[in-house]
């Protein structure tokens, strides 16, 4: 039996609306994130790992050795939440062994809460996606607890304290009985498709039968991270931020090499060299393996820093194999191959604009003259995030511009056109720096230092400032073409010389331009990475025209695919709501993007 105090210790915690995390007796654990009007109960005789981590997915739980009483405890708890919500829930799981058994068995009183039912039912019904044999049967019975147990609380009970229980038998389709194995991959499937399942069976049951504090069912999600998320994300982000992988993929003697070209009358390829890799991609790799993923008991973001692990080793591997063909296979499957309507729609806008704007004609604006102009908006920016440092600097180890986390770097000998000034300010503070910022104060640091493939979605979303602000010019968009076309020439196989005069004579780009063009392109031994510039804008475009929220692309650094679980994690409060960019309280502004949300092709954003 729990003791007494601890009983009015959980009591009080939940009528003060704080985080319930009990220890119980012989390694239970009672685990209720907020105030919720449901928990999910496993009571077991041999604790099952793997059943449990099924609960944990829950923002309310208690699992347990099912010698101990926990009858009061619940009772209590179930009366203490009904007298703020007006009813409660109880799910009580268990596994389901028999051989071959697909079927899930949901037990209760059918006619008493339908809708529950209903959504329990049906959700465990898609499992057949993933499993094509599962089954589910409905038993109305008042047996709602396994056949070797005591039933949780009685009918009198039940109804003083406005609660109903209803029993969940799960078939342990994950699991290899034969050999005492486990499917990995299919469990964490399951893992998330049963956490899905319960989380709107107990939404229906807010909805119906209580005073609704909630409007979605992704808010009776977890709000808070536990420690082993915490350290898992830390730990991730310090190995992707010390890699540096940009800086080491990138030639320190692009500009004498293109002197070299130049002179030979571009008819030897460059020799490129690159920084010397200070850290050990195998001790990285075998210390990426050693964060304990499989512990992070949420399924969204045991997804989220999978993917970003995965990421990792890819660049890892990517490093040792600099300056080889493997460099170009592996960041392919890293960026993904060039998909045909983008190389279509790359090809289309140099059909379209066949030559560039003559920049001798445009005004210029030298370092400082931009400088003087983006301290304006950087000033701004400072005063919505007062506790992070932002700042401006002109120097000389910079090429052009670029952002460091919350720092503007200027070379001091770029000079720019002065029509594309707001255009850059826009793209650079108000979009790469105000997403680290938005990110910064969110509790994941992966929403700072970048989900896998955020360079997507970041440069699509630059971009689109660009043509929002009416600073998206010819000269532009046909350098986010050239960079999709000149992908696609490497991975033809085509040489850098050879694609160098693709560019030049057949596009009519500048010496100059092509060469950097092709440059960033065949670097390391081929980098795909710069097809996704046009490949990002053009997510955005649909996203938006298919009625996606502006507003959650400013929430941190992501990629278009993450756009749900951001959403999910703003619904369950994990995330904050973003601070956005101040352009987009401009009048024009307001027109273009109305325009955008009617929907808009890439190839038609110059018309």
């Amino acid at each position: 039996m729990i003791q007494k105090k601890t009983v009015q210790s959980v009591c009080k915690k939940l009528l003060e609306e704080r985080t319930v995390n009990q220890k119980l007796p012989k390694d239970g654990i009672l685990h209720i994130d907020k105030l919720l009007p449901y928990i999910c109960v496993y009571r077991y005789k041999e604790v099952d790992p793997y059943f449990s981590g099924l609960l944990k997915t829950q923002a309310s739980y208690l699992i347990i050795e099912d010698s101990i009483d926990i009858t009061v405890l619940l009772e209590q708890i179930a009366r203490t939440i009904s007298k703020k919500l007006k009813a409660f829930l109880i799910l009580e799981s268990w596994p389901l062994r028999a051989n071959h058994q697909s079927e899930f068995v949901i037990h209760c009183q059918d006619d008493k809460i339908p809708a529950t039912i209903s959504a329990l039912e049906k959700g465990f019904a898609e499992m057949r996606e993933i499993y094509p044999e599962t089954s589910v049967q409905v038993v109305d019975s008042s047996q709602r607890h396994p056949q070797r147990l005591e039933e949780l609380m009685g009918s009198i009970v039940s109804k003083e304290s406005a609660c109903m229980v209803v029993g969940i038998a799960v078939p342990t389709l994950y699991e290899r009985r034969e050999e005492n194995e486990v499917y990995s991959l299919f469990y964490r499937k399951f893992h998330s498709k049963f956490s899905e399942v319960i989380k709107r069976a107990a939404y229906e049951f807010v909805r119906v039968q209580t005073t609704n504090p909630f409007n979605h069912y992704l808010m009776l999600g977890k709000t808070n991270l536990d420690g082993i998320t915490l350290k898992a994300d830390r730990e991730l982000a310090t190995i992707s931020e010390g890699m540096s992988f940009l800086l080491r993929t990138t030639p320190v003697n692009s500009t004498s090499e293109w002197r070299k070209f130049e002179k030979n009358g571009f008819s030897k390829n460059p020799s490129f060299n690159y920084r010397l890799i200070t850290i050990d991609p195998e001790k990285k790799k075998r210390k990426l393996y050693d964060i304990p993923l499989d512990k992070v008991e949420d399924p969204t973001l045991a997804f989220i820093l999978r993917d970003k692990r995965l990421e990792i080793e890819k660049q890892l591997t990517m490093l040792e194999e600099r300056g080889t063909d493997n460099f170009r296979f592996i960041g392919e499957s890293l960026y993904g191959k060039i998909a045909p309507e983008v190389l279509h729609a790359g090809r289309k806008i140099l059909e379209k604009h066949p030559t560039g704007e003559d920049p001798e004609v445009l005004k210029k604006f030298d370092c400082h003259q931009f400088a003087e102009r983006a301290k304006d908006e950087m000033d701004y920016y400072q005063s919505q995030f007062p506790d992070l440092k932002l700042s401006l600097e002109i120097r000389k180890d910079v090429a052009g511009i670029m952002v460091s986390k919350t720092k503007l770097l200027i070379n001091d000998q770029f000079s720019m056109d002065a029509d594309r000034c707001d255009a850059l300010i826009q793209h650079e503070i108000a979009t790469h720096i105000l997403t680290y910022c938005n990110g910064k104060g969110q509790p994941l640091r992966q929403m700072y230092a970048g989900f896998a493939g955020y360079d997507q979605l970041q440069e699509g979303l630059a971009v689109l400032a660009e043509y929002l602000v009416d600073g998206l010019t010819v000269n532009r968009m046909r350098l986010l073409a050239a960079r999709v076309v000149a992908v696609d020439s490497l991975v033809s196989g085509v040489d850098f010389i050879k694609t160098f005069e693709l560019l030049r004579e057949q596009h009519n780009f500048p010496d100059r331009v092509a060469y950097y063009i092709t440059m960033r392109v065949y670097r390391g031994g081929g980098l795909v990475k710069d097809a996704v510039y046009l490949a990002g804008l053009m997510n955005v475009l649909e996203y938006l025209g298919q009625g996606g929220k502006l507003e959650t692309l400013y929430t941190g650094k992501f990629n278009i695919t993450h756009v749900e679980l951001i959403e999910e994690l703003l619904h369950r409060g994990v995330l904050k709501y973003p601070t956005l960019p101040r352009f987009l309280e401009r009048d024009a502004v307001k027109k273009r993007l109305k325009k955008v949300s009617e929907g808009i092709s890439v190839t038609d954003l110059l018309d």
